[in-house]
């Protein structure tokens, strides 16, 4: 058995991998993690994926039998509201039992920070070291029964109040309420139900659908993006709605759909956004994406005298620039964001309202924006694809690399990043990235050009390489 916390933490297959005893030894890991730091209490949460609330028990009882007082959510929670009542409570980090937009079989666990977003390298590092640890030299762990921790006051139920009002500060209402959009919202069965609905009831007509808890997610997968939304889609064609929103399944990641019924992808909302904070919100500064996010953001930081950071994948990267005030917003391709005075980790519910401010003030579609956007600053179309793989990650990583060695001349190659996985950088500013997952036994390609068809080249290209160093 092997715990590994990857980009978004560690998960596994329920009853396979992610069992109540790898629980334990995970929260085992994290107790003595939080204790060598002298800390004393953490926030506790959990989506609505199959047994999280019992998961998420065998964790407050485990972090109770080593004198961890833990804040115990007594609903399913998103996780950028987790998030808020970690910094509100000044909690010494976070536990949240979900696997966020993954398969209902998977469930996982994310550990935040002090700050609220996502663990660095170096404190998930250390739980790992602990957890292997633990099983080269096994040994009870202590726990106090979850009803009788509440009963000494170790474990502490809490129902959230403060995140829906302190998000309410940081969006402006009054051409929400003036426009009176006709909104679509679809929460995917999952923990955004309780909360955008109360953040835009009232103000719009708003319409959810997906509203219910299902731990099965209704049969879709929990990931607010294309095929996922076909009946989010649906609606908003057949009703004429003017904006489709959702989250996933703990609500970090945001998804938009056009009044027309078109999917907007993170790469096309987040220059929107970026563009509209410098030019509408008058907020100045630099804007931070990961190196498999579009590089229209660093065409409009540029336009404006600032600068675009690029990080690794995973947005505790983005989460820590904007908290050290590097950036005022900062985002990544597969839909998550943040910005300035807000927090560390990606909210969805955050994105969705400010995208419904950016259409009330601007009053047009999301695809006239961008559109506007690429009048003004060129032309960008970007791709992605996932291949599973078998067999040794080194191996065929070693592979690809020494095939795209090969390829320099051919491909007109001007520099290769290898920030975080493989990021070829041609010499008309194109560019193809391949990594492997953090959490699936997948590898990613990720496209961006000028042209659409220079785009297709690309990803056929990134087919043909992939699929030949699958195969050594």
């Amino acid at each position: 058995m092997k715990i590994h916390f990857g980009t978004s933490g560690w998960r596994g297959i329920i009853a396979k991998d992610f069992t109540f005893e790898n629980v334990a030894i995970a929260s085992y890991a994290i107790a003595q993690h939080i204790l060598s730091n002298k800390g004393k209490n953490v926030i506790i949460g959990y989506d609505t994926r199959f047994l999280s609330d019992e998961f998420a028990k065998t964790s407050a009882s485990v972090l109770a039998g080593y004198g961890i007082k833990s804040y115990f959510s007594v609903t399913d929670i998103p996780t950028p509201v987790i998030a808020y009542f970690t910094v509100d409570r000044k909690a010494d980090g976070a536990i949240n039992i979900t696997a966020s937009h993954n398969d209902p079989y998977y469930n996982g666990i994310k550990f935040s920070a002090k700050t609220g977003g996502p663990a660095l390298p170096e404190e998930t590092k250390d739980i790992e070291n602990r957890i292997n640890a633990f099983l080269k030299n096994k040994k009870t762990i202590k726990e106090i029964p979850f009803e009788e921790a509440i009963k000494e006051k170790i474990v502490i139920p809490f129902e959230e109040t403060g995140y829906i009002d302190a998000v309410r500060k940081l969006i402006d209402f009054a051409p929400i309420k003036e426009q009176k959009l006709h909104i679509i919202y679809d929460p995917l069965f999952a923990t955004g139900r309780r909360y955008l609905p109360k953040l835009l009831e009232g103000s719009t007509y708003f319409t959810m659908i997906h509203g219910k808890r299902d731990p099965l997610f209704g049969g879709l997968h929990p990931e607010p993006t294309g095929n996922n939304l076909n009946e989010l889609i649906e609606k908003v064609r057949s009703t004429k709605a003017d904006l489709g929103l959702a989250t996933d399944g703990d609500a970090d990641r945001f998804g938009i759909v056009d009044r027309d019924g078109t999917f907007m992808s993170a790469n096309m909302v987040l220059p929107i956004i970026y563009y509209y904070l410098l030019t509408e919100r008058k907020i100045k500064g630099n804007v931070v994406r990961t190196v498999a996010t579009t590089h229209m953001l660093d065409r409009i930081a540029e336009h404006f005298g600032y600068k675009s950071i690029e990080t690794k994948v995973g947005f505790k990267y983005i989460g820590d620039a904007i908290v050290k005030g590097e950036a005022i917003f900062g985002g990544e391709e597969s839909g998550g964001a943040s910005m300035k005075g807000w927090l560390a980790d990606k909210d969805g519910i955050l994105i969705d309202l400010i995208v419904t401010e950016i259409v009330s003030r601007r009053k047009k579609s999301l695809m006239a924006l961008f559109n506007e956007l690429m009048e003004k600053f060129g032309a960008i179309y970007s791709g992605k694809m996932n291949f599973k793989y078998t067999g040794s990650r080194d191996a065929i990583e070693k592979s690809l690399k020494n095939k795209i060695n090969t390829l320099k001349e051919e491909l007109s190659i001007k520099k290769i990043n290898e920030i975080d996985g493989t990021k070829i950088i041609l010499s008309d500013g194109s560019w193809i990235l391949f990594r492997f997952s953090g959490t699936e036994p997948k590898i990613r390609i990720y496209a961006e050009s000028d042209d659409k068809t220079k785009l297709n080249l690309l990803l056929e290209k990134g087919n043909e390489i992939i699929n030949e160093v699958k195969n050594e």
